[in-house]
């Protein structure tokens, strides 16, 4: 059976240079960022988290066939990276990962699965594994459809004045219900808001708009322009509203209005337990980037 051991003191500079580039390499495929920008954005990442990351030898007995990086924070411990030279035998890691998530004060052990990275999928297929998360993303050089009579106006302040409060209590929820206890989720969703949204609507990179069919508000778009693939961080349809296909006509007009100023593609996340926008981005053509699973420690045997 598999388990990990501790990379060697000596063996930790390769190890966080290895993790570095895979992840560069990583922002480039799916990201759609150069060679240069993907390096220096993974390598602050990585630098931000570095006192919460770890590297481990995954062993056979006494051989090493593989490796992983392990990062563990707020209440999560998270395979950040896994490479297996079987990785057919990635469910053998469940667990000592169990285990060593455990012995970290953790309520979750977390994995994402990632397309062409076949130990990763297979372990985040493991039992008890459980759908938290999907970032997907849509190529812009393709087909998109008009939004009908729906268009997008960006927002006055105070019709973002009474958008963000909402926004990042609904944020924050959404984070509870994706299986973070709420004192995590709350500090989680209000540190983000405040690192994307320094400067409320005036924010460098964030376009705030409100969608109108005739005179009529039906909903919002909060879209992120800082990187080459916009970021979807919010859309929602007015509760009297729904039903009526404004989703997706928000949606497609976003997608156009991104494409209008240069952007390769559309990004955005969306939660496992709403599978009906999951639904709709499916329809809409967006494809997966990664997908987040865990298992809550306390039903892991």
């Amino acid at each position: 059976m598999l388990n990990v051991r501790p990379v060697p003191e000596s063996d930790l500079p390769a190890a966080r240079e290895r993790l570095l580039q895979r992840a560069a390499a990583r922002r480039v495929r799916t990201s759609f960022q150069d060679a240069e920008a993907a390096h220096a954005s993974a390598s602050q990442d990585l630098e931000r988290g570095a006192d919460k990351l770890r590297f481990y030898e995954v062993v056979d007995g006494d051989a090493v066939s593989g490796w992983l990086a392990w990062w563990c924070g707020n209440d999560e411990s998270v395979v950040n990276d896994l490479v297996l030279d079987d990785p057919e035998r990635s469910a053998e890691l469940r667990a000592p990962l169990v285990d060593l998530a455990r012995a970290d004060g953790s309520r979750f052990l977390g994995i994402s699965a990632m397309p062409d990275e076949p130990a990763r999928e297979a372990l985040a297929a493991a039992e008890g594994m459980v759908r938290r998360a999907t970032n997907m993303v849509l190529p812009l050089d393709g087909v998109i459809a008009d939004a009908g009579g729906l268009v997008l106006r960006e927002m006055t302040q105070p019709e973002f004045d009474a958008y963000i409060g909402a926004s990042t209590e609904q944020y924050i929820g959404e984070l509870a219900a994706a299986g973070m206890t709420p004192e995590a989720a709350r500090k989680q969703g209000e540190e983000q808001m405040a690192e994307l949204v320094p400067d409320g609507l005036a924010s460098p990179g964030q376009t705030f708009f409100t969608a109108w069919v005739g005179e009529t508000a039906v909903g919002v778009f909060w879209v992120s322009t800082e990187h080459p693939m916009a970021y979807v961080y919010d859309i929602a349809v007015d509760e009297s509203q729904r039903r009526r296909g404004y989703g997706e006509a928000i949606m497609n007009a976003g997608a156009r209005w991104a494409r209008d100023l240069g952007h390769p593609a559309l990004g955005l996340n969306v939660f496992g337990h709403n599978p009906h926008a999951r639904a709709l981005y499916d329809k809409l053509g967006y494809r997966v980037t990664q997908d987040f699973r865990s298992i809550d420690l306390a039903d892991a045997g």
